[in-house]
């Protein structure tokens, strides 16, 4: 069977990625220095991997991709969010505002609960909260090959919905990544200190496989916010002449210093690393991860991959309520499996996939220092099935895709034994439309539009308005659970492509219309969560500029700006009965830009970055005195070779800008989240 058909039709697809198998002389000979990018040869093994989440090739969607080179290049260690930052109309935050903590990252201004977050195409946002917790698995962007954030309702993918966007991680390419092995060392500010160790085998015979494990600690930028964790990740693949089985397993442990709370502009201007929490409130959760992938290539055009996972999770946080100290307990485990044909042949592309999971995770409380008793004992059960389709026509220069989804989700409560209510449940069914071209109208020159439909069911915080616990004297408040209903956006994105020898020029325009949106009202719960409520109408409507430009040999310069006007039509205060009018969503920048020149030397590449975020709303009332302040600031670094080994130096916020990245307010004081100020990280690379 010639497998290079294969691999030259699922490109065609745009809805796969090919790992090319080099041969094992070429792996076993290869230098030292990690090289992911191996061309294909017509006499080497191919395995085909799909990843039915990305939409390859020239989609008709906003999208941008971080290589492995360019990981390596920027990435010190921090948290993935972190490590996100400089992306288009990305903004990113850390309660303890550098490297590690409880980190996130906020997509045309909504929150990253409405993202698809995957690896491999296995979804990894957690079914009740909707958001993956990235302190909980440390190291983690230095495991991967390359990430894809896709920006505004694009391809189908399995799990939470892709409601603002999608954020797809690819581990390491095991079949192309020659034997290496490499240890990091990393130290700087804020008591900033991580060491890893890593290696792949390369191709040996039909087996590959790579392993990591890691440790970091930091103090934080805050007072008394620091994290200890430690992380692990391995793939093993055996790839044959049709079939490839691939396991990939992660596993982290964090504990962490708490710092959700925000300090007032009072507290910052009397100590600007001010944290408000206690030394007492920390937390200790465990995460871990695993997944069997088979993939069977049928014929000359066709391929069925099936894959099977299991997440698990758990911990405690201790949180001050008045006098006491609350014990909060999570545990979960999630089991699923997903599967996904694809079909080809020239001028036409298939694409089918289901996807079906089951979810419980356990809460319960402890008031400190009795550990026996527990306070409530409840458990939220969430189950998933889901199913796409997916076609894309070629005529001529112009590809047509068109794409529909049907998922259900549903979520069920088991009280604390004795409640008088029962076990309420909800149950909700989205169908949604995908349609769109792409006009290759001149070499070079590639025109697109899309028009989506996507729907999201409420968080289980949602549901209950921050609470972790609903009892008989609560129920009254939050039942029947469709009191919160899903929200639904329909997305129109018309861009162009333009693509020389020496630069690459994009732009995008976008119009989110949002039904029922449940939008954050700029208040916090007690375990951290923010609160929401439906607003009736809202829309985002916005311009994306990308561009990268090669002046010289040795010299890059990349940029990409969003505009943005955000707006709700009427937003209600419950608590005070105000409604608002035509009022700018919270946290919602107008303006983001990001400006990177890179040089690379004889002695080592060097990069200059700025970043700018516009004030964004802490409150849906239109209060420009309720705003976080604009900023902008500047970074430097150098990956300087040293012999076979390296030695990577970051200098963030050069200037020691008084900046902040996030925040709330209680309707008459800020309260903000500072960004850290001047900060070294150096990371020696020992390569053996």
């Amino acid at each position: 069977m010639r497998i290079t058909t294969v691999r030259s039709s699922l490109v065609a697809l745009g809805l796969v990625t090919i790992i090319s198998l080099p041969s094992l002389a070429r792996a076993q000979g290869a230098p030292p220095a990690r090289d992911t990018a191996a061309t294909p040869r017509r006499d080497t093994l191919d395995a085909v991997v799909v990843r039915a989440t990305r939409a390859g090739g020239a989609p008709p969607t906003s999208q941008a991709t971080l290589d492995r080179a360019t990981i390596e290049r920027r990435y010190m260690g921090q948290d993935a969010p972190l490590a996100l930052q400089g992306m288009t109309g990305v903004t990113t935050s850390s309660d303890a505002g550098s490297f590690s903590g409880y980190s996130s990252l906020r997509l045309r201004g909504l929150d990253q609960t409405r993202l698809s977050i995957s690896l491999d195409g296995v979804p990894l946002n957690d079914p009740e909260d909707q958001v993956l917790y990235f302190s909980n698995v440390p190291d983690f962007m230095n495991s991967m090959q390359s990430v894809r954030l896709q920006r505004g309702v694009g391809a189908s993918a399995f799990g939470t919905a892709s409601y603002a966007g999608s954020l797809n991680f690819e581990s390491i390419a095991i079949a192309t990544t020659p034997r290496f092995a490499e240890a990091q060392l990393t130290g700087g500010s804020w008591g900033t200190g991580r060491a890893s160790i890593e290696g792949a085998t390369g191709l040996q015979g039909a087996w590959a496989g790579y392993a990591r494990v890691s440790a970091q600690e930091t103090d934080g930028y805050r007072e008394h916010s620091g994290n200890r964790a430690r992380s692990a990740f391995a793939s093993l693949g055996w790839f044959g002449a049709r079939d490839a089985v691939k396991f990939t397993g992660f596993a982290g442990r964090s504990r962490t210093q708490l710092a959700y709370y925000a300090p007032s502009e009072a507290d910052l201007a009397a100590n600007p690393r001010v944290n408000v929490m206690s030394p007492l409130e920390r937390d200790d959760f465990h995460q871990e991860m695993a997944s069997l992938q088979h993939t069977r290539a049928i014929g000359a055009a066709a391929t069925l991959t099936t894959t099977l996972y299991r997440n698990s999770a758990a911990g405690a946080y201790d949180v001050l309520v008045g006098p006491d100290l609350w014990n909060f307990n999570l545990a979960h485990v999630w089991y699923g499996a997903l599967s996904t044909f694809t079909w080809s042949r020239p001028g036409l592309a298939v694409a089918a996939g289901a996807h079906l999971s089951d979810y419980a995770r356990d809460h319960f409380l402890f008031v400190r220092p009795d550990l026996a008793t527990r306070a409530y004992d409840n458990t939220g059960h969430k189950q998933e099935q889901s199913a796409f389709g997916k076609v894309t026509l070629t005529r001529g220069t112009v590809d047509w895709h068109a794409d529909v989804q049907l998922r259900r989700a549903a979520f069920r409560y088991v009280p604390t034994p004795g409640s008088s209510f029962g076990e309420p449940s909800v149950d909700w069914t989205f169908l949604d439309p995908k349609v769109g071209v792409t006009w290759r109208a001149r070499p070079g020159i590639a025109l697109f539009a899309s028009l989506g439909r996507s729907a999201r069911e409420p968080a289980r915080t949602d549901l209950f308005a921050g609470a972790d616990d609903v009892d008989d004297a609560t129920a009254p408040d939050v039942l029947p659970l469709d009191r919160v209903r899903p929200e639904r956006v329909t997305d129109l994105e018309v861009g162009a492509r333009l693509t020389s020898a020496r630069a690459t020029v994009s732009a995008n325009a976008f119009v989110m219309r949002f039904h029922d949106e449940i939008a954050p009202i700029g208040a916090i719960a007690v375990t951290g969560s923010p609160l929401r409520q439906n607003v009736g109408r809202s829309e985002r409507v916005g311009l994306e500029l990308e561009g990268s430009w090669q002046p010289l040999d040795r010299v890059q310069v990349h940029g990409n700006a969003t505009f943005m006007r955000a707006r709700i039509a009427e937003f209600t205060d419950e608590t005070t009965a105000t409604t608002y009018r035509d009022v700018p969503p919270l946290l919602s920048p107008a303006v983001i830009a990001n400006a990177e020149a890179v040089w690379t030397a004889r002695l080592g590449t060097f990069t200059v970055a700025l970043r700018h975020v516009g004030r964004s709303h802490l409150a849906n009332d239109g209060n420009a005195a309720l705003v976080t302040p604009a900023f902008t600031v500047g970074d430097l670094s150098a990956a300087l070779p040293v012999g076979r080994h390296a030695l990577r130096v970051q200098l963030q916020n050069v200037t020691d800008a008084r900046a902040y990245t996030s925040g709330y307010t209680d309707g008459a004081t800020r309260y903000l989240f500072p960004l850290a100020g001047r900060t070294v990280l150096a990371t020696v690379v020992l390569r053996f």
